[in-house]
């Protein structure tokens, strides 16, 4: 059975969530990242989980309006993906189905594939939950909500249609530029994107802005070299195809604690590549 059709079934053994929840508040707290997509990102990001062939993935992006999820440690000590979709999953005989498939087995309130590969809950309200890692988390914040991830700060970031936010971004940053030993006071990274028009759509679907965040405003005068080394990295091992036209492109200013790059060309698939910076 594919995921296809698991998402084209039922709301069957649904996990009551309450309605006036924010996703992001059902997630793990302290993530390594969070992250809100919209269907081609979403599209694009489902591809690479294990487990969700490129038609599966269209087909929950279709179904889906938004779907935020959280980069969390699994078993294994890899990065795992724990999602709340929002969408149109209709009623139907889900639970039979995946009742009568070898490959499935129930898991207390979810679904999990025999080799722990996918994790899948119906919740009410429209939602669903699904990962790559257990939903235990994401399962018990529907009885007790977890606080906002994403500080106040950037809710306007945060507001874009896609949106990645790093709490600990020298988790990532440290295994890819040469930094030593050296504390960097790097706080947060933000980015957020917004589909592109006239020229710059012909470049990329989105245009994007990555931020970065110090703990104070000396430290982001005297470390705003490293963002640029870091967008420079990025761009070379995430999206090669692209990376000269991102650093052209990219405008760079500075106010207080935040050093941010503006303009930031970008497809859904060099969106996914981003989402799992984290993870890699």
């Amino acid at each position: 059975m594919t995921v296809v059709a698991l998402y084209a079934g039922s709301c069957a053994s649904v996990v009551r969530a309450p309605a006036d929840v924010e996703p992001e508040r059902l997630l793990p707290a302290g993530a390594t990242a969070y992250a809100r997509l919209d269907g081609a990102s979403l599209s694009a990001a489902l591809a690479s989980m294990p487990g969700v062939d490129a038609k599966g993935a269209s087909a929950i992006a279709e179904r889906t309006d938004s779907m935020t999820l959280a980069l969390v440690a699994a078993a294994d000590g890899a990065a795992g993906i724990v999602a709340v979709a929002e969408g149109r999953y209709p009623a139907g005989a889900a639970s039979m189905r995946l009742s009568s498939d070898p490959s499935w087995r129930k898991d207390g309130q979810a679904w999990s594939t025999r080799d722990g590969r996918l994790h899948l809950a119906f919740a009410s309200s429209g939602r669903a939950f699904v990962g790559t890692a257990p939903l235990d988390a994401v399962i018990a914040a529907a009885a007790e909500p977890n606080p906002m991830p994403v500080p106040a700060r950037w809710a306007d970031e945060w507001a874009a249609p896609i949106a990645v936010y790093l709490p600990r971004p020298m988790d990532a940053l440290r295994a890819r530029l040469p930094l030593g030993d050296g504390a960097v006071p790097m706080s947060a990274m933000m980015l957020s994107a917004r589909l592109a028009s006239g020229q710059a759509a012909e470049l990329g679907g989105y245009s994007a802005s990555l931020a970065f965040e110090f703990d104070d405003e000396r430290s982001a005068v005297v470390f705003a070299p490293i963002c640029r080394l870091f967008l420079y990295v990025a761009a070379n091992a995430l999206w090669p195809e692209r990376a000269a036209t991102v650093l052209d492109a990219a405008r760079w200013s500075s106010a207080g604690r935040i050093v941010r790059a503006d303009g930031i060309p970008l497809d859904a698939d060099a969106i996914a590549a981003f989402v799992t910076l984290a993870a890699r």
